[in-house]
């Protein structure tokens, strides 16, 4: 490998390199993430072709070619895959030989969108260096005097006559003391101690399972599942039940946020040009390395800054204590792997879940 394509695939922004008819003749990983598509599928596709989204990207690949100048402009936008909108800043410069000849033209394109989700990635991670400290702390300080009040309360049951009417708080206070304990249990699973356990796992049983067992259920009546799923995807190593309750949470939040007669699509791939919103730059060190699982709904969408759903303790919902996407995000976090949450345009939420895929 050269080191002219080594220093293409380590750029965060798309590099799309045209011949002097304007076809499109080399792009980088970064590139193949923003259009969505691979290097193959567009070679040798006009301009204007390549950027159906945004016509005039095409306009100002031909301006460049035709004038031998470079061409400057930001605030542009175009659909981006899994229908969401990207924000672009770009620039196209004639490619010359030493003579001057125009022999092509290179033209950089600046994913703000990406570059914003970046930066909130790794803001996250060191969040969840603190969270998962946090509840391994917290969870210890208070299972102690949690069984303390558990072991006092049975010992006074058991001196109260069964009719005495104070057995009643007795069970109150047993009850909630097991609820607090369940909580309790929640954050430290989320929270590797030792080695992570895993097995090698096929990612679409895991979605059959939990995707069949909503379909029976009651609060999913009326709702449509569609699976797309890419068959040729190979196993990955993981904790079953930790993936398990990971997606659990991602659908039930999705059936949740779904009325009547709406539609909640699972979609796997292996992703084209490296995982979006993660600090794993040089995006080519991703392709082929990760699957990932897209959940989408048409309900309302993240109506807060999404940003603060996998905050713990922060919720919109009025039964719930705001852990769900906080956990998913640690236990996903621990499979090295990442969580990445938007708003599709057309209306509903987007879950990205990036899982490594086994080396070898």
């Amino acid at each position: 490998m050269t080191l002219e394509s080594h220093l293409m695939d380590s750029l965060v922004e798309g590099l799309f390199l045209f011949d002097t008819q304007a076809r499109l003749v080399r792009i980088n990983p970064a590139g193949e993430r923003i259009l969505g598509r691979s290097w193959k599928s567009v070679t040798n596709e006009d301009a204007e072709e390549v950027f159906s989204g945004n016509p005039e990207l095409g306009e100002m690949v031909k301006a460049s070619l035709n004038e031998n100048r470079a061409v400057v402009h930001s605030g542009l936008t175009m659909p981006g895959p899994e229908g969401r909108t990207i924000n672009l800043s770009v620039s196209v410069s004639p490619i010359q030989e030493p003579d001057g000849t125009v022999v092509g033209a290179a033209l950089l394109v600046r994913d703000e969108t990406i570059l914003r989700d970046i930066d909130r990635a790794y803001r996250r991670a060191d969040q969840l260096a603190t969270f998962g400290v946090l509840n391994l702390g917290m969870a210890h300080e208070i299972k102690n005097p949690l069984g303390g009040i558990k072991g006092a309360t049975q010992l006074l049951g058991s001196e109260l006559e069964p009719d005495s009417p104070m057995m009643e708080y007795c069970e109150v206070i047993l009850r909630e003391v097991g609820r607090i304990d369940g909580l309790l249990e929640t954050l430290l699973a989320a929270v590797p101690r030792g080695e992570l356990r895993t097995t090698e796992i096929n990612i679409h049983e895991i979605l059959d399972e939990i995707v069949n067992l909503l379909e029976l259920s009651e609060e999913a009546d009326g709702l449509t599942f569609l699976r797309v799923y890419d068959p040729s995807l190979p196993t990955l190593h993981g904790d079953r039940n930790g993936l398990l309750q990971v997606f659990l949470n991602l659908f039930k939040n999705a059936v949740e946020a779904s009325e009547p007669g709406g539609e909640i699509t699972v979609k796997t791939q292996v992703p084209v040009g490296g995982p979006v919103g993660t600090p794993s730059a040089p995006w080519s060190g991703a392709r082929g390395r990760f699957l990932e699982v897209v959940v989408t709904d048409d309900g309302h969408g993240f109506d807060l800054d999404i940003k603060e759903y996998t905050t713990p303790f922060v919720t919109t919902k009025s039964k719930g204590v705001g852990l769900g996407l906080a956990i998913s995000e640690q236990i996903v976090h621990n499979h090295g792997g990442y969580l990445v949450l938007d708003n599709r345009d057309e209306g509903g939420a987007l879950v990205r879940v990036y899982l490594p895929l086994n080396s070898g």
